[in-house]
């Protein structure tokens, strides 16, 4: 009877933590501001070089959508922003934080690992 209510209690768990995939809606939103451009809130340079890549194709692959596995929405000081999660392979990923103003502003991008990927890989995935 105790395993059971544990079962039960981490499928409830589970379900709550759970959050909607948003991507059908950031699609419609990179076709509305894709030839407006791109502004980045933090230094070119820095967010650059944190993931190894250059910046034409940091906004195709914003562009593409290709590699993108799941999109968050949140709402933080009156702004929405989108979490982009792109998954290349099991031990390689990349997050972008990005919001949409007159521009496509990118507030931040971080390359993510195995530990992280393995950490998320079930809101990520499914």
């Amino acid at each position: 009877m105790c395993n059971y209510l544990y079962r039960a209690f981490i499928l409830v768990l589970i379900n709550c933590f759970m959050t909607k995939n948003y991507s059908e809606e950031l699609k419609e939103l990179i076709e509305k501001y894709r030839d407006k451009g791109f502004r980045y809130a933090k230094p070119v340079d820095l967010l650059l070089e944190r993931i190894n890549d250059t910046q034409e194709n940091v906004e195709k692959e914003l562009i593409n959508l290709n590699n993108l596995k799941f999109c968050d929405k949140q709402e933080r000081k009156g702004e929405i922003r989108y979490i982009l999660y792109y998954i290349y392979s099991n031990k390689k990923g990349r997050v972008y934080a990005i919001a949409f103003e007159d521009k496509i502003v990118i507030i931040t991008i971080f390359p993510i690992g195995k530990k992280t990927l393995k950490k998320y890989r079930k809101k990520l995935i499914s």
